[in-house]
C-alpha cells in the first residue's frame, strides 16, 4: 500500500487497521535523535515524518520562532515493529487495561500513517501542563497549518483515548480550521459523514 493514496482525513480504526507491512513513502528524517524519553526507544532510531507535513510544521514553527516560541517534533513516523515494542512496554509496566486508553492497538496507531507528530518544547520538553502558555500557543495557532489536537482532553469517549496534549494529525487546512472551529475530532467528522449518506 502507498500512503499517497491515503487520505488524510483517513480515520485509522481497529475494523480498518494498516497492514504491518505498511510503510509510508516520502518520509524524511526531521531530528538526529529520538527525543521521546522512554526505556523502549532504539537509540538508532531518528524521527521521520512525510516530507510535506514537515514542511507545514517548519512553516508553523517559523512564524512561532518570531513569537517567541520554539517547538521541535518529539517522534513521527514508527513502524509496525517500533510500535510493537511500545505495546509490549506498556503492557508490562501498567497492564492491558491503561495501555488500551494511552496506545492504540497494532495497526491503528496514527504514527505508522507518516501524518503524525508528538510535538514538544525546546524549553520545557513534552507538554503535559494547559497552563504552559506555550501550549496555549500552539493549540491556538496548529490548525492554520493543517494540524489538529488529535485526543482533546474531553473526548476520550469519542476518541477511545486519554487526552495527549502533544499528539497531533495533519489532516489539511481547511479541514484542520474546520474541525477546530467546531471543536469536532475525527471521529465525529466521519460520523456527520456517515449521517449524509
Amino acid at each position: 500500500m502507498n500512503i499517497d493514496n491515503m487520505e488524510p482525513s483517513r480515520l485509522l480504526k481497529r475494523a480498518v487497521p494498516l497492514d504491518k507491512s505498511f510503510v509510508p513513502s516520502r518520509l524524511v528524517v526531521t531530528d538526529e535523535n529520538e527525543n521521546n524519553f522512554h526505556n523502549f526507544v532504539d537509540p538508532n532510531f531518528k524521527p521521520m515524518i512525510k516530507d510535506f507535513v514537515f514542511d507545514y510544521f517548519n512553516s508553523f514553527n517559523e512564524s512561532a520562532i518570531l513569537d517567541g516560541y520554539n517547538y521541535i517534533i518529539d517522534s513521527g513516523y514508527r513502524s509496525f515493529e517500533y510500535l510493537q515494542a511500545i505495546w509490549d512496554y506498556n503492557v508490562s509496566k501498567m497492564g492491558l487495561e491503561k495501555t488500551r486508553d494511552r496506545v492504540a492497538s497494532l495497526g491503528c496507531s496514527e504514527h505508522q500513517s507518516g501524518l503524525t507528530i508528538d510535538i514538544a518544547s525546546l524549553r520545557y520538553g513534552i507538554y503535559s501542563d494547559l497552563n504552559n502558555e506555550e501550549i496555549a500557543y500552539l493549540m491556538r495557532n496548529i490548525y492554520k497549518y493543517g494540524f489538529i489536537l488529535r485526543y482533546p482532553e474531553s473526548k476520550k469517549i469519542i476518541t477511545g483515548y486519554n487526552y495527549k496534549p502533544w499528539h497531533y494529525r495533519f489532516v489539511g487546512v481547511d479541514l484542520a480550521t474546520y474541525l477546530t472551529k467546531e471543536k469536532l475530532t475525527l471521529e465525529e467528522h466521519h460520523e456527520k459523514i456517515l449521517l449524509k449518506k
